[in-house]
C-alpha cells in the first residue's frame, strides 16, 4: 500500500518506508530520527530503524480505528514538543497498535514545521 502527504509511504508488511516529497516531508523524517533518539527510552514512540538523507524506515504496527483521548493527552504532556496547536495527534493515522499498547508512528511534526501548513 501507498500513501501520500508531505511523504510517500510505502506499507511493507513489517516495515514502512518514508520518502520526502518537499522540503516539509524532508524536515519532518529528520524531526522524526532526532525524536526517536531523544525519546525512545521514555515513550511508546514507534520504532524508528534508521533515517538517512530524509528516508526513514520504521517498524509497521496494526492501523487503528481510534484513539482514546487519554492516550493524546499523556503523549502531549509526556513530549512538550507535541504541546502545539497544529500537531494533530488524534488523527489515529498517526498511531498504530502492538499489544494493548499504542504507539506514535508519525512524529515528525515540530513547532517550525506546524508553522509551514497552509491554514
Amino acid at each position: 500500500m501507498i500513501k501520500i502527504s508531505t511523504r510517500l509511504v510505502i506499507l511493507l508488511p513489517r516495515i514502512v518506508l518514508k520518502f520526502p516529497l518537499s522540503r516539509r516531508g524532508y524536515l519532518q523524517s529528520k524531526n522524526e530520527s532526532l525524536m526517536w533518539d531523544k525519546y525512545k527510552s521514555t515513550y511508546s514512540l514507534g520504532a524508528l530503524h534508521w533515517e538517512f538523507c530524509g528516508i526513514v524506515c520504521m517498524k509497521r504496527y496494526k492501523a487503528v480505528a481510534e484513539i482514546p483521548a487519554k492516550v493524546v493527552m499523556f503523549a502531549k504532556s509526556t513530549i512538550k514538543e507535541f504541546d502545539i496547536d497544529r500537531c494533530d495527534l488524534y488523527n489515529p493515522k498517526n498511531w498504530g497498535k502492538e499489544n494493548k499498547t499504542y504507539y506514535l508512528i508519525d512524529y515528525g511534526i515540530s513547532q517550525y514545521i506546524s508553522t509551514l501548513y497552509k491554514k
